[in-house]
């Protein structure tokens, strides 16, 4: 094979993780337990790749490569947790260091300093540490139902007070929610967004739009070999975890965010 044939070929998994519980302790608000995994579970999953020989990723090292700028590792992940999370400073980032790993830490900017949430100091020793920090938005509110004026401010001003508070350019978004169009696509390429992330489930390669980027999210029940498979492109795997995040969307359209919370709180425990 030759490199260029190498290089339309590689695909890059990307997965998103949400809270990290340590010790039986979750964020404080109580975090959505269908989304939340275990110190445990995320350091076991870290060796699995480690032992497989894989190496992680930044947003802005998928899109500089993307782009034709250098190359990525020819086993290579990314790592991404969402919402900003104390658990992210407090956990997430000494089991990735251990690992000799990296991740992309979307924030929502509402939220830091916030009783279980970021402070702006862990973030900038995030940052420190050779972490990607990203947007997740203002106030988390689904982006597809905002007004084109509303919409531009969570881009526009969360993006600016984390360039302002960090002293690093911010260049990737993850959608709130996974909520996700193309006019979302559209108003954060204004914005000067250089990626922006999604909950569509697949691989990334050279050909994957920059501004509806896949990302897999890791849920409950959590198995570290299962989702190891999937970086690996276990396409049964993909099939089904494609059709789970299906019928949520389905659900989340046909009965509306509130209606599908209280659903999922009755099928997920303290969810």
């Amino acid at each position: 094979m030759t490199k260029e044939d190498r290089i339309m070929t590689t695909r890059v998994v990307a997965l998103t993780f949400h809270d990290v519980e340590h010790n039986g302790k979750a964020a404080e608000p109580a975090s959505d337990a269908f989304y939340r995994i275990r110190a445990a579970e995320l350091e076991q999953l870290l060796s699995l790749l480690r032992q497989r020989g894989y190496q992680t990723v930044s947003s802005k090292t998928f899109r500089a490569w993307q782009q034709g700028r250098g190359a990525l590792p020819q086993r290579s992940v990314l790592l991404t947790f969402d919402d900003g999370y104390a658990s992210h400073g407090e956990v997430a980032a000494s089991l990735l260091v251990r690992y000799r790993f990296t991740g992309t830490f979307f924030v929502t900017i509402e939220r830091v300093g916030r009783p279980g949430y970021l402070t702006w100091e862990q973030l900038r020793k995030l940052v420190f540490l050779g972490m990607e920090v990203g947007s997740h938005g203002l106030t988390h509110r689904p982006l597809t139902s905002l007004p084109r004026e509303e919409l531009e401010r969570e881009l526009v001003e969360s993006k600016r007070m984390l360039e302002t508070q960090l002293g690093v350019p911010v260049q990737a978004l993850a959608a709130p929610g996974g909520f996700w169009d193309a006019r979302v696509a559209q108003a954060a390429q204004r914005a000067g967004y250089d990626a922006v992330w999604a909950s569509t489930i697949g691989t990334n390669g050279r050909e994957t739009s920059s501004q509806g980027l896949r990302r897999i999210v890791v849920r409950q029940p959590f198995s570290a070999e299962r989702t190891l498979a999937l970086v690996e492109g276990w396409r049964p795997g993909l099939w089904w975890a494609t059709n789970q995040q299906t019928l949520i969307r389905v659900l989340k359209r046909a009965l509306g965010v509130y209606w599908y919370e209280q659903l999922k709180r009755r099928v997920v425990p303290d969810a």
